[in-house]
């Protein structure tokens, strides 16, 4: 199965503590189209994904993520940087589920993040966790990279 995903461009968070939120935007700039949204922190040319979710309404579930406190406190207790938004509509085709494609490309980058060492927080606000492999030894190195990421499974 092949699915599309226009991404569009970032839009930075500002601080809203005069407003008793940690952070806000002006939500009316996002679409209310089905699709995955990314909430992070950029510095110099790096980024950092803080929390990855999908939502039928984009703009619909923005705007209530900011007002979900342990989400909006994981982006304020993270490293220097500016925090913004990032979403990227789920384009289907006939014959795709739209929840079952939404739930995909969620997980894909969730797993894809976590691999590259970004620190997730989930749902409930908790970090995911991950185990860390550190690979040594005499390998090539563009074949295998001396430190890879994986998730943690329920429980272990």
């Amino acid at each position: 199965m092949r699915l599309d995903i226009e991404w569009r461009r970032l839009i930075f968070l500002r601080d809203a503590s005069r407003e008793n939120l940690i952070y806000n935007m002006a939500v009316d700039r996002l679409r209310a189209t089905a699709g995955v949204y990314i909430f992070g922190r950029r510095w110099g040319n790096q980024f950092e994904a803080l929390y990855v979710g999908k939502a039928r309404n984009i703009r619909g579930r923005v705007r209530g993520q900011l007002n979900n406190l342990r989400v909006m406190q994981h982006l304020r207790n993270a490293k220097t940087g500016r925090r913004f938004i990032l979403t990227g509509n789920v384009i289907t085709k006939p014959g795709q589920q739209l929840e079952k494609c939404l739930v995909l490309v969620e997980r894909a980058l969730i797993r894809y993040f976590l691999s590259e060492g970004h620190d997730l927080v989930n749902m409930q606000g908790t970090r995911l966790r991950r185990h860390e492999l550190l690979f040594s030894g005499d390998y090539p190195r563009r074949f295998i990279p001396r430190l890879m990421f994986v998730e943690k499974g329920k429980g272990k």
